[in-house]
């Protein structure tokens, strides 16, 4: 056997090769999973306190104070119970928009995740018009 063609090891740096890069791969995968983990939890949490916040005005809206107060506090309820932080803006009668925001870590590099999603809900039973509350 010649010496200069020695080739032991060569199969265990490709190997050390390719789990390294099978790695890479599994944690970004992984990661990436958190992630949009965190943007369907934001997705589904605005969209449910938005419903909650449009039915709790009832089915006639008056567009005042009352109604603000009461789609607040749906919302509000909905979001503490989910564990999710938001705002809720009533944009006028039966109208409601929520935005919610899901702060999380990955799994594997603990990598902050931040995901902010918006939904509206509109009231369509019993919908008067009145000037929009601000």
């Amino acid at each position: 056997m010649n010496p200069t063609r020695d080739e032991r090891g060569s199969v265990s740096v490709l190997f050390c090769s390719v789990v390294l890069v099978a790695g890479i791969v599994v944690t970004a995968l992984v990661d990436a999973g958190a992630n949009i983990q965190a943007a369907n939890r934001a997705d589904s949490a605005s969209a449910e306190a938005a419903r909650a916040a449009a039915i709790a005005v009832g089915p006639v809206p008056t567009g005042g104070s009352r109604d603000t107060q009461l789609a607040v506090a749906a919302a509000d309820a909905y979001l503490r119970q989910t564990g999710a932080s938001g705002s809720v803006r009533v944009q006028g009668p039966g109208l409601v928009e929520v935005t919610v925001t899901v702060t999380d870590s990955t799994p594997l590099l603990g990598l902050p995740v931040r995901q902010t999603r918006t939904h509206s809900a509109q009231l369509e039973v019993g919908l008067v018009d009145g000037e929009p509350v601000r």
